[in-house]
């Protein structure tokens, strides 16, 4: 008979004392290895949010410095966790279809339903060395004050 390994193992079996899967059958637990996480800290939430679209822009190797164009960004979501992801989706839209790279970034407010403020972009530099991300998933979300002081935001890139 096939024990559960415990919790994380799948649903209790409908009767323990029934027969063995036939043979072939079964489950196995797999790591996914295909995610980058970005921890993010500030004072502020939209502080927070900011070190967070400068960790995209990292893991991307898309960080630049001098001039660029300032581009509005402004998305909704339900709750906090939903605006970090949705205004890292969209940053991530607006600089691969510019072919820029991340020169500044400002959040000006976090909230009632709304995340909204602006990315400098530099286009014309030298392609991104870093990482390609397909998208900023919910995978282990966490946006929440935290203990020490300030916000802290946990977002998962698919890579």
């Amino acid at each position: 008979m096939v024990q559960p390994a415990g919790p994380a193992a799948g649903p209790a079996p409908r009767d323990a004392a029934g027969p063995a899967p036939p043979a072939g059958a079964g489950f196995e637990l797999l790591e996914h290895t295909a995610d980058v996480g970005i921890r993010a800290r500030g004072a502020t939430l939209e502080a927070a949010f900011e070190q967070a679209t400068l960790g995209l822009a990292e893991v991307q190797g898309a960080l630049a410095s001098g001039p660029g164009e300032p581009v509005p960004v402004q998305v909704a979501a339900a709750d906090p966790g939903g605006l970090l992801v949705d205004w890292l989706n969209e940053v991530l839209w607006l600089a691969e279809s510019r072919q820029a790279a991340l020169a500044g970034v400002r959040v000006e407010r976090v909230g009632d339903g709304t995340a909204r403020g602006s990315v400098v972009l530099a286009a014309g530099g030298d392609a991104p060395d870093g990482t390609f991300v397909k998208a900023v998933t919910y995978h282990r979300l966490r946006v929440e004050p935290d203990p020490g002081g300030g916000w802290l935001a946990e977002v998962y890139l698919d890579v």
